[in-house]
């Protein structure tokens, strides 16, 4: 692997090195399960404690102890746990007021039970609204980038600040109007689904813009392939690539260009409150 966040406080390399992929497999795992887990409840994207506080899950399924985040997967996802949550720590109070409520990040193996049912490997790390936690299957993680022969670690970095953008949503109550908003207008929940991810999307960007700022890229010109990754998992390109018609009144995550788009703006402006994905509004 290349250089990974930092287990704590400091500077840390930040690699944006990861195959496009291994990276468009793994975020699309992540971003589809809320719908298979929550009920259609799109809502989630990564308060921990030592080590980023995050708990091993590792063979029962429940929430156990804490773990050291010392293998090298382990480190990449924790030292981006951290930098997202000291982002949103920040951040939170001026884009939506009052303080940022944390969550904690679990990993497990094989199956796990979570607020929103049970999942499997096959799922993937995601996060659950119900139980406002994310779950990260390390030995999928794992099994991915050996299968794949790439490094994972911007992949997980995508994922964790994708991931905390959906908590961010749940937690400001723009899931709950969103899904208020789907079940009164049914005909329109895609378009709302879709307003969802983009956002999580934005939200992400506006991390990384952070990133960014502090000096963290390992050369000017490394973003690039991090929207070329979220351009590579629109909802168009994954129907091309399974050899399926483009049906835009199916999407649910937004077309290539949308998902490049929202994720460029968030790291263009830096700003939150610009990701204004329902209508040139925060939420529906």
């Amino acid at each position: 692997m290349g250089g990974a966040f930092g287990g704590g406080g400091g500077g840390f390399p930040f690699p944006m090195k990861a195959g496009g992929g291994l990276l468009g497999v793994i975020i699309l795992i992540a971003i589809v399960v809320i719908t298979q887990l929550g009920g259609g409840n799109n809502a989630g994207s990564p308060g921990l404690g030592a080590q980023s506080g995050a708990v091993d899950d590792a063979t029962s399924g429940d929430v156990g102890g804490e773990v050291a985040c010392t293998t090298e997967t382990e480190q990449v996802v924790c030292g981006a746990v951290d930098d997202v949550l000291l982002y949103w720590d920040s951040q939170f109070p001026v884009s939506f007021q009052g303080t940022f409520a944390g969550t904690d990040t679990v990993f497990f193996s094989d199956a796990t039970n979570t607020g929103c049912g049970q999942a499997s490997a096959q799922t993937g790390p995601f996060y659950c609204p119900v139980d406002q936690l994310v779950y990260f299957d390390l030995d999928f993680l794992e099994q991915l980038q050996s299968r794949f022969g790439a490094t994972g670690d911007l992949a997980a970095q995508y994922i964790v600040a994708h991931e905390y953008g959906h908590h961010v949503q749940n937690i400001t109550g723009i899931s709950d109007r969103t899904n208020a908003a789907q079940q009164q207008f049914p005909d329109a929940a895609n378009e709302f689904s879709v307003a969802l991810e983009l956002q999580a999307d934005c939200f992400a960007g506006a991390w990384a813009s952070s990133v960014a700022e502090r000096g963290l890229f390992d050369r000017e010109g490394e973003i690039d392939e991090a929207l070329g990754a979220a351009e590579a998992v629109g909802d168009d390109r994954i129907m091309e690539s399974a050899g399926q018609e483009v049906n835009p009144e199916s999407f649910t995550h937004g077309s290539a260009e949308q998902r490049r788009t929202w994720f460029a703006k968030g790291f263009d402006t830096g700003d939150p409150e610009q990701c204004t994905t329902f209508n040139n509004s925060l939420a529906p």
